[in-house]
């Protein structure tokens, strides 16, 4: 028996001093940079993990509000007040912020497609840790998140009109920031 209590102080020796290794030595000299794209094996293993979050949390809810012109305008004007500095006018992930991010901010055509309105609601309301998307349920009703899940849906389906409208509106700011830029 002590030969076993001696190995398995031993074995938690080495464990320890191969943390310590680690955290001291080998953490601090890999690239914590944000202008990086996340690896394979992680993104594989957070997309899985966010969806199986997601899936397990959001409920089976469908958003009260439709697609009607005045819905679509309050929409509108809740996305480009609280997500369009991160996410684009045009939903396409290219910041306003001319930042990167790590992980990548999501191009919201792509994330949300295979998503149900429930689930968009649910990450709106929650956000997710360990990225930039904050959780919006504290601070913002109900009603402000479901426009903004009607938006999201809707970005993928913008006529011709909204469109011009919105790339006009993209290439107005980031004049206005490369003009504040120059000061």
């Amino acid at each position: 028996m002590r030969h076993f209590t001696e190995g398995v102080f031993a074995t938690l020796a080495v464990a320890a001093a191969a943390v310590v290794l680690l955290w001291f030595v080998l953490l601090p000299r890999l690239n914590w940079g944000a202008n990086q794209s996340p690896g394979v094996v992680e993104q594989t293993l957070a997309n899985d993990s966010l969806s199986r979050w997601v899936t397990i949390h959001a409920n089976a809810a469908t958003n009260p509000f439709s697609p009607t012109a005045d819905n679509l305008t309050a929409a509108r004007t809740e996305y480009k007040e609280h997500c369009a500095a991160c996410h684009g006018l045009d939903g396409s992930g290219r910041n306003q912020f001319e930042a990167h991010f790590y992980p990548p901010i999501a191009n919201l055509m792509d994330a949300t497609r295979h998503r149900s309105d429930a689930q968009i609601y649910f990450i709106v309301a929650n956000g997710i840790g360990y990225t930039a998307m904050p959780g919006f349920a504290d601070s913002h009703s109900p009603e402000d998140i479901w426009r903004l899940v009607l938006w999201v849906r809707h970005i993928s389906r913008l006529t011709p009109e909204e469109k011009a409208t919105i790339e006009s509106e993209t290439r107005a700011s980031t004049a206005e920031h490369e003009h504040s830029m120059e000061r």
